[in-house]
């Protein structure tokens, strides 16, 4: 090769690798009673310029709806499935069959799935135990299954980490190390990733440690020059996300792997639920943490080597996600559930406004409120009774609608348990309590939504355990109120 086309193609492989490098992607979850229908999210992505999606699980509708899109794509695998999936290797083999093979192409035509992910951060510790001794297996099984299928080399396994696997009882990154019950499993995974040169996935959450960690600041959290910076041998931290990441970086370099990989596979403000989850403050968080991504800076320990990869919480809100962790866990959102912005963010560096969905098909502009011409004396219980299957998240302290007064979050309760039910005149009884109106009820900063019209809505499911928590919290809000 001559020397002037040598140097051509040294200087294409270099764009090519900035290109990539530090991409950045988005969560598409679909824990929503009536789902944006996948092809309408696909546009999304598109008009958005995304190129890198990260889903839980393997939905066929999904997978058709990103096909042809050219979407690089992670496919996760529910923890579920795990137990399953470490004792039989046929399952592993049926399992990529179906959700990889079947859809995988090297060309423009199939999906571009460049990870399975086994499991959503199975080492969480409020799952305990119970997925431990399952998780390498099933990693094992599933890069097995992918060999076999000649997809080995172009599909890597991943194990996505919740981010209390790493902690600091100095809270200084250089202190930092992998809990002591993971620290066998960890090492495990370390070298299974390592032998297939998959990078190590990770979950970092600002919010939380925000709202756990008592010695971080707001201005911390949000990549603020005036936040007092805190330094760990002399290293200066300005700001939360290099703190939690060098934190990693030293759990890795521990136990032998200073070198890996890291792809931060969640990270993201919420938009409500909670004191702080607001728009405004979501809008400040995602616009410094972008700029600091693109800036390609780095951290202290990998200076100019910021993240391989990062994916934002989230796309879309979810009204039936767990709310376990908090009331804000459904309102991650980039967008509302129907693909409309909530604030500006300049995920591409080409555009500082997000682009909505088109031509979203909504139910009638129609709500359900309460009857004030009834007796009420009994409306807080059929409120609490709508709360247990719709989504009142908004109702909790620090939530949008958690300022409007008895009987407006009545009337906030009804209306969501009407929407759910695809407005069914039914749906709106409440013994005699509910009254369907064409006036929008919305007050101030509390919207109250009209739903989908969307040919796969969710069916209702049985009460997740964790509705009791929003129970619980709405139920409080109401004795307030009537005291």
């Amino acid at each position: 090769m001559r020397p002037s086309l040598c140097a051509l193609f040294l200087l294409s492989c270099m764009l090519y690798q900035g290109s990539t490098a530090g991409a950045i992607g988005l969560n598409w979850g679909t824990m929503s009673s009536h789902p944006l229908p996948p092809p309408k999210v696909v546009e999304l992505l598109k008009a958005n310029e995304i190129t890198k999606v990260r889903l839980f699980d393997a939905d066929p509708l999904v997978l058709q709806a990103l096909s042809a899109s050219n979407i690089a794509v992670t496919v996760g695998i529910p923890n579920s499935m795990l137990k399953t999936l470490n004792s039989s290797r046929k399952a592993a083999e049926s399992w990529v069959h179906d959700n990889v093979t079947r859809y995988f192409s090297h060309g423009s035509n199939g999906v571009r799935i460049e990870y399975v992910a086994v499991g959503d951060e199975p080492f969480h510790q409020s799952y305990g135990e119970q997925f431990h001794g399952f998780v390498i297996g099933a990693a094992m099984n599933i890069h097995t299954a992918l060999d076999r299928a000649n997809l080995g080399d172009e599909v890597k396994v991943v194990v996505p980490c919740s981010f209390d696997t790493f902690v600091s009882e100095s809270n200084l990154p250089s202190k930092g190390h992998f809990r002591t019950d993971l620290n066998k499993t960890m090492v495990e995974l370390l070298t299974f990733l390592s032998k297939q040169h998959a990078p190590f996935f990770v979950t970092i959450s600002p919010f939380i440690t925000f709202q756990q960690n008592k010695n971080m600041s707001l201005d911390f959290i949000l990549f603020k020059e005036s936040a007092h910076p805190h330094n760990d041998s002399r290293r200066i931290y300005k700001n939360s996300f290099d703190f939690s990441y060098d934190t990693l970086v030293t759990a890795l370099s521990t136990v032998g792997f200073s070198e890996m990989d890291i792809v931060v596979v969640a990270i993201g403000w919420p938009t409500d639920g909670a004191a702080n989850a607001t728009s405004a403050v979501a809008e400040t968080f995602m616009k410094a943490l972008i700029d600091h991504l693109h800036s390609k800076t780095g951290t202290p320990l990998r200076p100019r080597n910021p993240p391989m990869e990062t994916y934002i919480l989230s796309l879309l809100d979810e009204d039936q996600r767990s709310i376990t962790s908090g009331n804000f866990e459904r309102h991650w959102g980039l967008f509302t559930f129907d693909g409309q912005a909530k604030y500006h963010a300049n995920i591409i560096q080409s555009s500082k406004h997000l682009v909505n969905a088109q031509n979203v098909e909504y139910l009638p502009s129609k709500w359900c409120v309460v009857n004030n011409n009834r007796d009420l004396s009994n409306a807080t219980a059929s409120a609490l009774e709508a709360c247990s299957v719709s989504d009142c998240t908004a109702l909790s302290p620090g939530g949008s609608c958690s300022n409007i007064s008895w009987p407006g979050n009545i009337s906030y309760a009804f209306n969501s348990y009407y929407q759910q039910h695809d407005q069914r005149s039914d749906s709106c009884d409440f013994g005699g309590l509910g009254l369907i109106t064409t006036v929008d009820p919305s007050v101030d900063s509390c919207s109250f939504f009209v739903g989908l019209r969307t040919s796969h809505s969710a069916s209702l499911q049985a009460v997740h355990p964790s509705c009791w928590l929003v129970l619980l919290l709405v139920h409080m809000l109401f004795l307030i109120l009537l005291n």
